[in-house]
């Protein structure tokens, strides 16, 4: 048979193993080893005792190759190493192995030469083979190369990698917040009689873990904040002048999702104090100042870009209730910076 012949049938063999494994249950994937022959052609008097196939399956003991995916030893049922294709072949029909590893290392006066093959039962034929060769002095690091090509033809020609293991979140982060906008009440008597001029805020996060869930398979947390807002308004034309300066306390509970690339959207719900101070200049006396303390509610729409792993750039708008006799309604977007202390603000996942 020419190279090109052997090269097409090598090809086609690891298609047809590909798409096996890909049809069949990968859970229950077990590739069996047979012992491995050893030939010491050194000429040395010493005896030479390695045991490859005993070396191989100690490295992958303690290499992952993929969920329900092993390497099992079959010297109890092999008896001897097998030498041959119908050697092995007879090996995979009398015990049942779907996969068989077999082959030899040999070692001559300088140097260390090894060749295993991966025979598939179902197939019959050898899907693929494994080589290598190395100088007299380095038998253990052509055992390595061998068990890295074995692994890597498992994970990328057979595509069966490991399920990357979860990530340990990151624990008890702190955000400064610092945000500006605009705010309008929305309908009633207040938007007749008043409008927004500006609002500020300085706030503080708390974030347990982050990641702490994960939504469409998306990672996501939760923050518990203190916002401290100062807004300020004034009287609409044709109303007596006035400015109202108030002063509000919340307390929101946020939930983020990552939602790749940087980008991360939030949603927030809280308990608001509002506390009110009119200035009305009277038209024919001294200004009359009057406060107002109110408890409330508020929400927020929020979305997020991780700049880097310090600042988080932000857009917001967030909606408030004031329980007035007559409730006030206030609608306010915000652009805003958020500074992770420890630079703790990067993506999850990114």
């Amino acid at each position: 048979m020419s190279r090109a012949a052997r090269v097409a049938v090598h090809v086609a063999a690891g298609t047809t193993l590909a798409l096996l494994l890909a049809a069949a249950n990968l859970h229950a994937m077990e590739i069996y080893l047979a012992p491995i022959s050893y030939q010491d052609e050194s000429g040395t008097e010493a005896v030479d005792s390695r045991r490859p196939a005993a070396d191989l399956l100690r490295l992958f003991a303690e290499t992952a190759l993929a969920d329900g995916v092993s390497l099992r030893d079959a010297s109890d049922s092999a008896g001897q190493a097998p030498r041959t294709y119908l050697e092995a072949a007879r090996l995979c029909e009398s015990q049942g192995y779907a996969y068989l590893l077999y082959g030899f290392v040999k070692r001559t006066d300088y140097s260390y030469y090894a060749e295993l093959k991966l025979l598939e039962r179902e197939g019959k034929n050898v899907a693929a083979a494994f080589i290598s060769g190395d100088d007299g002095s380095h038998y253990e690091r052509l055992i390595e190369d061998l068990a890295r090509k074995i692994t890597s033809y498992v994970r990328t020609d057979l595509g069966m990698a490991p399920a990357p293991s979860p990530r340990e979140p990151a624990r008890n982060l702190i955000a400064l917040p610092i945000a500006a906008g605009w705010w309008t009440p929305m309908g009633g008597p207040w938007s007749a009689a008043m409008a927004g001029l500006v609002t500020a805020d300085m706030s503080v996060r708390f974030v347990p873990a982050k990641p702490l869930f994960q939504l469409l398979r998306r990672p996501g947390f939760l923050a518990l904040g203190l916002d401290l807002v100062y807004a300020l308004g004034a009287s609409q034309p044709g109303v007596e002048g006035f400015y109202l300066h108030a002063a509000k306390v919340r307390l929101p509970v946020e939930a983020f999702l990552d939602l790749g690339s940087g980008h991360r959207v939030g949603l927030g719900v809280g308990f608001l104090l509002e506390v009110d101070t009119m200035a009305k200049a009277k038209l024919y006396g001294s200004t009359v100042v009057s406060s107002t303390i109110v408890p409330g509610a508020a929400c927020a729409v929020i979305y997020q870009y991780v700049l880097n792993p310090t600042v988080t750039l932000g857009l917001a708008n967030t909606f408030e209730v004031a329980l007035y006799s007559q409730p006030l309604f206030t609608w306010s977007p915000r652009i805003g910076v958020d500074i992770w202390l420890g630079g703790a603000g990067q993506e999850s996942g990114r």
